[in-house]
């Protein structure tokens, strides 16, 4: 009974409870007065807030480029493999000093290794059948010299042996006709190889040649009837007198040396070797310079693309800042401008440096400091003192690039902008107005008014 009494008390509770909030509802904002009429509830007075106002001061106004740049190397390089393929073998670890020369990593290079001993051997075999060529030539021309030169005893022989006849006359005569032919010959080529010889002159070689070969047909003519008339004993003259022609012409062309063949396939050897040789070299990492290795990423098996950077070292005595930056920041920058640098674990320590290069086409275009190859954008800051740098340090870096002493500013939020147009609202007694201005350089907390305003005016802003 006691419970049932405490339950119908909990329920006649509630039930009092939400008549309340429904009145509470339906009365909505209004109350009620003694009289029982609804009284409004009144509403809070808006506040106002105040605009801020700036003052027209004169001082100083820089307009200056900051950015970050990490510590880095002053020489780095980075190495990729000349081709594809599988490392075989990665000879030092990140933070090795290496030397210059030094093969750091290698590509598997047995088919390479035996292309090059197989154009080694080719190469050999062509120099050596150059060599014997040369060797056979040299032999074959002084036999033939040996030749002439006994013909040539046996003819003076024969000539001190037998007297005087008509036919030795006849062929000396020929004798002397080939000779003045072949030496009419000799000068009226030199003369058509001489760019400079008066054409007279040529064509008067070239008469002296015609008279020559004349004369020629005319001793020829003359020996052969007397060869003719003296019989047998002739013909056998005349031909010793080929044949010494026919060995003449044969020492003449031995002069002009082996056959050309031999020094073509030397040189074709050579440029397989060369060939050979510069794709077993791609397939090798070798340090440019002496160094340390800074990272490398690639293990023994692994498969690599050609002309992919793997391992990068740098020469870490000499370091420098540099920064990645965007068009717009380079175009403002130039070869030599000074910089002011902050290390940001030591600020307290200001460095002062300069911009030793811009990518290209920046600062100065392809001219010294640019550089054509840098596709990243990377600006690089010398540091004027010499203070221990750590490799990836961070810095800030402040490049003035305007600044102008002594003139009016305000800060930019005092500036309005509209169309096109710039103004500021003056506060002019208790009225205000607005007034164009004509600004100058502009930085992050000042701008320069050139026109429009003077020193102690106060500006309202928005």
């Amino acid at each position: 009974m006691k419970n049932k009494g405490l339950i119908m008390k909990r329920f006649f509770l509630m039930l009092l409870i939400t008549i309340s909030l429904g009145a509470v509802a339906c009365n909505g904002n209004q109350t009620t007065s003694l009289s029982g009429a609804p009284t409004p509830t009144p509403l809070p007075t808006p506040v106002v807030p105040e605009k801020p106002v700036y003052t027209v001061e004169k001082g100083t106004v820089i307009r200056a480029l900051e950015f970050n740049g990490r510590v880095s190397p002053v020489v780095e390089a980075q190495l990729a493999f000349g081709r594809e393929g599988t490392v075989k073998t990665v000879y030092y670890a990140q933070g090795d000093t290496v030397e210059a020369g030094d093969v750091l990593a290698e590509l598997d290079i047995t088919e390479l290794e035996k292309d090059v001993l197989d154009a080694e051997i080719a190469l050999q075999t062509a120099e050596y059948n150059l060599e014997k060529a040369r060797l056979e030539h040299t032999e074959t021309l002084i036999k033939a010299e040996i030749a002439i030169q006994k013909e040539a005893l046996a003819a003076q022989k024969a000539a001190l042996e037998q007297p005087s006849s008509p036919l030795t006359d006849k062929q000396l005569a020929l004798q002397s006709a080939q000779d003045g032919v072949a030496h009419a010959a000799n000068a009226y080529q030199q003369a058509l190889n001489d760019g400079n010889a008066d054409q007279n002159y040529v064509d008067s070689l070239a008469r002296g040649l015609e008279q020559a070969e004349q004369q020629l047909l005319t001793a020829e003519v003359a020996y052969n009837d007397q060869v003719r008339a003296l019989g047998a004993t002739g013909v056998d003259t005349q031909i010793k007198e080929l044949d010494r022609i026919l060995a003449e012409m044969e020492y003449e062309k031995l002069l002009q040396g082996i056959d050309p063949s031999y020094e073509v396939e030397v040189s074709k050897a050579q440029l397989t070797l060369e060939e050979a040789q510069g794709k077993l070299d791609n397939a090798k990492l070798i340090a440019p310079f002496n160094g340390r290795i800074l990272s490398i990423d690639i293990k023994r098996g692994a498969q690599v693309e050609a002309f992919n950077a793997v391992i990068v070292m740098a020469q870490v005595e000499d370091l420098e800042l540099t920064a990645n930056l965007d068009a717009t920041d380079l175009e403002e920058m130039s070869i030599g401008q000074p910089a002011d640098i902050r290390l940001r674990n030591r600020p307290e320590d200001p460095l002062t440096g300069a911009v030793r290069t811009l990518p290209y086409p920046y600062g100065g275009g392809s001219g010294a400091g640019s550089d054509a190859n840098n596709e990243e954008k990377v600006a690089r800051i010398s540091i004027d003192q010499d203070v221990e740098l750590t490799l990836g340090e961070l810095a800030e870096v402040t490049i003035v690039l305007e600044e102008k002493e002594n003139v009016l500013w305000l800060p930019p939020a005092a500036i309005r902008r509209f169309q096109g147009r710039r103004f500021v609202v003056v506060q002019d007694g208790v009225a205000q107005r607005r007034v164009d201005v004509r600004i100058g350089i502009e930085s992050e907390d000042r701008v320069e008014i050139l026109e429009g305003l003077e020193e102690g005016q106060v500006v309202i802003g928005e």
